[in-house]
């Protein structure tokens, strides 16, 4: 199993053009094939931060999930900057 997890950091007034946004991805990536989780969560106390989990079987799910019409739509939404400021993602290896 492979995990992505990302933080985000919305830039002031987008919190909730962001949020819409991880919903469509969201839904998208939780129907896909090979993928077992897909969660995000808002910081307690920075309303504009926020996380992603993401759950698959295999690097091979995973390159699927980034071809996607709902993933390729998000990162063309996010590649503006005008919703984020701040992006750090990584691909784990579930031990």
């Amino acid at each position: 199993m492979h995990a992505i997890v990302v933080t985000l950091e919305a830039n002031p007034g987008k919190t909730e053009a962001l949020l819409a946004a991880l919903e469509a991805n969201a839904i998208g990536s939780r129907q896909e094939a090979g993928c077992h989780k897909w969660e995000y969560s808002q910081h307690v106390d920075h309303p504009n931060q926020f996380a992603i989990y993401e759950l698959y079987d295999d690097l091979a799910a995973i390159k699927a999930h980034k071809s996607s019409e709902h993933f390729l739509a998000w990162v063309k939404c996010i590649q503006t900057g005008e919703l984020i400021a701040n992006k750090q993602a990584g691909i784990y290896q579930v031990i």
